[in-house]
């Protein structure tokens, strides 16, 4: 996971989360990390488009 898509991950996190412990078993959660990393591939994908570099 690149440090973008970790970052994806803990704002996902941040809008999903409770509490302290539902912010634990979030960050581990598979399929939120294939979330953040789907985010992060569909964004880079537009970002080339538009002629700029992508996020990494």
């Amino acid at each position: 996971m690149t440090d973008f898509e970790q970052a994806t991950l803990e704002t996902l996190v941040s809008f999903k989360a409770k509490d302290q412990a539902e912010i634990k078993q979030l960050l581990t959660n598979k399929k939120l990390k294939k979330e953040a990393c789907e985010l992060v591939k569909k964004w880079n994908e537009q970002r080339l488009k538009l002629g700029l570099k992508p996020w990494q």
